[in-house]
């Protein structure tokens, strides 16, 4: 019995032994299994990660854009191409070479309109009278030979022109226009040491080949009286507007001397205001300025021409009668001297030093 019991002891211990073996077998087999588990597991989602969609195909597969070379086209470079000469065609030179600058004193600056006269100041410009002698030219040439004695008369010739103007450099004679002049009337503004001033009536050729290159080598202001019917006309003898414009450019002074170089006298007003006005605006297109000057045709004018000058606002005018001062209340009627061909040094001298008789 109590081998029986002994052997079924040894039996049951064998089967507790076999159960525990085969208990902890399973729970090893349990572990490993959920040990490979999340191995695949890993193994799979690493897969899956790795794995390109249709889309990063897509991307990776679009061939690489290619570096595209500069084509862009150039912007056209115009390139010159030969310009046919045109004819040459002559153009009128002057024969000289400016080579003076022009004074200060009476360098010209155009304006569109031109101030009204100056008010004399109280108890001064309207009884003030200056001694200024305006000298008085025509023609600057040699009269030719089949000249009449009037032609002769009135033309002093570029070679005396010339010696009478370096007489007035070399001597401290200072060339001003009408302008300066009746500033210093008006507002006794000073002059300069010798004032003279410089007209030359008629509009001649002459005075822009001849005394034209000369005042301006000496730097010398000139004042010139237009009848601008003979410049509209291009009447042989007389000066062009080109010519004028660059005269008035060079700072020379350009005044009326009517349309057409009439009698004034005895005439009524429209004929006055055509012949007086009329200029005056045209030589204002040209030169830039409203011109205030004038000068009476062969020196001839009456009442009616003189009402009309201070009616359309001129500043002054000038006869052929001789004289050297001026004052405000003598404006319209101011006095000249006349340079003559046969005029010598000597006498011109006398004029210009207030010395004549």
């Amino acid at each position: 019995m109590a081998k029986h019991q002994d052997t079924t002891d040894q039996a049951n211990g064998r089967d507790g032994n076999l159960f525990g073996s085969l208990l902890l077998f399973v729970l090893l087999l349990f572990f490993a299994g959920v040990v490979l588990n999340e191995r695949g597991e890993g193994e799979t989602a690493v897969a899956v990660a790795n794995t390109p969609t249709n889309e990063s195909n897509a991307l990776n597969t679009v061939a690489p854009t290619p570096t595209i070379a500069d084509t862009t086209t150039p912007t056209a470079t115009a390139t010159a191409s030969p310009t046919p000469t045109p004819t040459q065609t002559p153009t009128v030179t002057p024969t000289y070479t400016p080579s003076h600058t022009p004074n200060p004193a009476w360098t010209a600056t155009a304006t569109a309109t031109t101030p009204p006269l100056p008010t004399p100041q109280a108890g001064i410009g309207s009884t003030i009278t200056v001694t200024v002698p305006i000298l008085m030219y025509h023609y600057i040439s040699v009269p030719p030979e089949d000249a009449d004695i009037y032609r002769t008369d009135l033309s002093v010739t570029p070679k005396n022109f010339r010696t009478q103007m370096q007489y007035l450099a070399d001597n401290g004679h200072t060339p001003i226009d009408f302008y300066m002049l009746s500033r210093a009337i008006t507002n006794h503004e000073p002059l300069p040491p010798k004032p003279v001033i410089l007209t030359f009536d008629d509009g001649y050729l002459d005075n822009y080949e001849n005394a034209y290159p000369i005042l301006q080598q000496f730097g010398f202001v000139g004042t010139f009286f237009i009848p601008t019917e003979f410049i509209d006309s291009n009447r042989a003898g007389y000066m062009t507007w080109p010519m004028i414009e660059e005269m008035a450019a060079s700072g020379h002074r350009f005044e009326p001397h009517s349309r057409t170089h009439p009698d004034l006298r005895a005439r009524d007003d429209d004929y006055l205001i055509w012949e007086i006005l009329g200029p005056q605006e045209t030589l204002a297109y040209h030169i830039g300025y409203t011109p205030r000057y004038f000068s009476y045709p062969a020196g001839r004018y009456d009442d009616n021409v003189l009402s009309m000058m201070q009616r359309l606002d001129f500043w002054g005018a000038v006869t052929t009668f001789s004289g050297d001062e001026l004052s405000y209340a003598n404006r319209f009627t101011w006095p000249r001297l006349r340079v003559r061909n046969n005029t010598p040094l000597p006498e011109f001298v006398d004029l210009v030093n207030g010395t004549w008789e």
